[in-house]
């Protein structure tokens, strides 16, 4: 299917892959059990949380890729891969729920070409791919040993996230959590579901601190299930959280031209004396202003004295900054009205030449970018 994908495609994609997964199933006859649980039903709150606002992602989707992150037997793999996307799907035969066995069995019944990886999350993993449109993380946070790394890996090769996860308002003796806490609730092994591959529920602000922390802006977040009394261990007192995230590791969320030095470790990025980006046509709507967090390094001024940052959006100037100071700044550019801001281009009048200690050009070191 090569047309162009649109979030009210999903749910009739979801009921033809449904006809087709049925059938597949019918004739595989397994020496193993498939995984018990109806993963396409998520599609209803995707096509909740996204809404037509969002069918911009789906286009980046089909451009650069889907990647299932705890595929389970590969249904929404399946799902994306029918709607024209190319699928990295993930999983790991020990935590798998037949060893991974399902989504190999369904590839070959249904003539697939989804690209399956056995990957440890609990290990310093490696991912497919070098940057993917959209990642799906559905229902895995709350198995992971460590949830940070996790997430700060994903936002490196991700543009965009959909995030599903266990929380909890209150503990397991009903004492609710102090509200606006950053809490995270480790479970004994067999706490929850006697399953011993559950670990961290987080509160509705521990979830969305490690979310800032691991270089992820929540776009949408919405709430299902007990949203009262929610905890941790109590099947009838489960409440699950379904979220959009846009990555801003190593500015992801804008298109990098000329100019750009690979990410650091914490997503900054140092730049040349001129550098450019394109203003993303993932926009919602045309942006007005754009917004950069920099840093300017002592070792610039000490050599130079005041800097000066110019800017120009599709050859139209933007008011110059001068930094008379090292440390954190930002730049403010608006765009003229009309102007089509695909491409805006950035000057400094001075930056740091290559030495024996950094073969670089170095100008100054970029935070974040945001088009508002």
């Amino acid at each position: 299917m090569s047309a162009t994908l649109q979030t009210s495609d999903l749910v009739a994609a979801a009921n033809r892959l449904r006809d087709r997964l049925a059938a597949a199933r019918a004739r595989a006859r397994p020496q193993f059990a498939w995984y018990p649980y109806d993963s396409l039903s998520n599609v209803y709150q995707l096509e909740r949380l996204l809404g037509p606002r969002y069918d911009f992602l789906l286009h980046g989707a089909q451009a650069n890729g889907v990647l299932d992150v705890g595929c389970a037997d590969g249904e929404l793999s399946f799902l994306f891969e029918s709607l024209g996307c190319r699928v990295s799907a993930v999983d790991h035969p020990l935590t798998n729920h037949n060893h991974m066995r399902g989504i190999r069995a369904l590839q070959r019944l249904l003539d697939s070409a989804i690209d399956i990886q056995e990957v440890d999350l609990d290990s310093q993993f490696s991912l497919p791919g070098e940057c993917h449109g959209l990642t799906l993380f559905l229902g895995i946070l709350y198995h992971l040993k460590n949830p940070f790394y996790v997430l700060e890996r994903l936002a490196r090769q991700s543009k965009y996230c959909v995030l599903s996860t266990r929380i909890a308002r209150c503990f397991p003796d009903g004492a609710p959590m102090p509200k606006d806490r950053p809490i995270a609730y480790l479970l004994e092994s067999a706490e929850l579901n006697r399953d011993n591959s559950n670990f961290w529920i987080f509160s509705d602000a521990g979830l969305r601190r490690l979310l800032k922390r691991t270089h992820w802006e929540v776009l949408e977040y919405h709430n299902v299930g007990d949203t009262s009394a929610s905890n941790p261990t109590s099947p009838d007192r489960d409440e699950r959280v379904f979220c959009l995230l846009k990555s801003h590791f190593g500015l992801a969320n804008v298109a990098l031209l000329e100019g750009w030095h690979k990410a650091e470790d914490a997503g900054l990025r140092w730049t040349e004396r001129r550098f450019s980006v394109r203003v993303s046509s993932d926009a919602i709507a045309r942006p007005e202003r754009m917004v950069m967090r920099l840093f300017v390094p002592s070792a610039l001024i000490e050599q130079y004295g005041p800097i000066t940052l110019s800017a120009s959006a599709d050859g139209e100037e933007m008011p110059p900054l001068v930094f008379d100071d090292p440390g954190d700044h930002t730049f403010t550019g608006r765009f003229k009205p009309g102007c089509p801001s695909e491409v805006v281009t950035f000057t400094l009048d001075k930056a740091l030449p290559p030495d024996d200690s950094d073969p670089r050009e170095r100008g100054i070191i970029v935070a974040s970018i945001d088009c508002e």
